[in-house]
């Protein structure tokens, strides 16, 4: 009897503009098992961004693309889309990216691209979440993980945790808490994408548990 060839790992492709924490999470749960798929490709418009080296450090490859470098958004988009597809990928994982992705990669990678936010959504979207509910008040933040769409931070949510915002809590200290939170529940959310146990209805998802 012959023996069953295991099925290969999903494959995702990360998006970065930055220091890329969340890669960094992302990389160390699929290193542990926790999440059963391998990152095939890191991708920045930054060229100094330290998710890259990180991405070395771990021989995955990385790779900057230049928006500089093309006369659109369109054809700055097809160039992404170009390197996600040369490397195989299954998922796409945005994590700190600062651009919005186009048409020209939601499409060929529908309901397969996710995003995550430091706030609750639909409050306080943006490049400055935690900020912006710290300075507006809020007893309750938190942190979500959501289908990317052609607008910023507007998708089908998959997975939301509340944070507390403490009395003695600094901006600082919050986004410290902020990140605890993310670095658990984007891999969690990725994982649950990977096992294809989320499902889609109009704007609503639903998770089977």
């Amino acid at each position: 009897m012959s023996e069953e060839v295991p099925a290969a790992k999903k494959r995702i492709g990360v998006l970065i503009s930055g220091s890329g924490t969340n890669l960094q999470a992302i990389l160390d749960a699929s290193a542990k098992g926790d999440l059963d798929a391998q990152v095939a490709v890191v991708i920045s418009d930054n060229e100094d961004a330290y998710g890259l080296e990180r991405a070395r450090k771990a021989g995955v490859p990385a790779v900057w693309v230049d928006r500089s470098a093309y006369e659109s958004a369109h054809a700055y988009n097809d160039a992404i889309r170009d390197v996600l597809l040369e490397h195989d990928v299954d998922l796409v994982a945005m994590a700190g990216y600062m651009r919005l992705l186009g048409t020209e990669v939601l499409l060929v990678f529908r309901d397969r691209v996710l995003n995550i936010h430091p706030a609750l959504l639909p409050a306080f979207p943006g490049a400055l979440g935690i900020r912006d509910a710290f300075e507006y008040g809020v007893k309750v933040t938190g942190v979500t993980v959501h289908l990317a769409d052609e607008k910023f931070d507007s998708g089908p949510i998959i997975a939301q945790e509340a944070v507390e915002v403490a009395e003695d809590d600094t901006l600082e200290t919050l986004e410290a808490k902020m990140h605890q939170v993310e670095h658990r529940l984007y891999p969690k959310a990725l994982q649950w994408m990977v096992e294809g146990r989320v499902s889609l209805r109009g704007r609503r998802t639903r998770i089977k548990l």
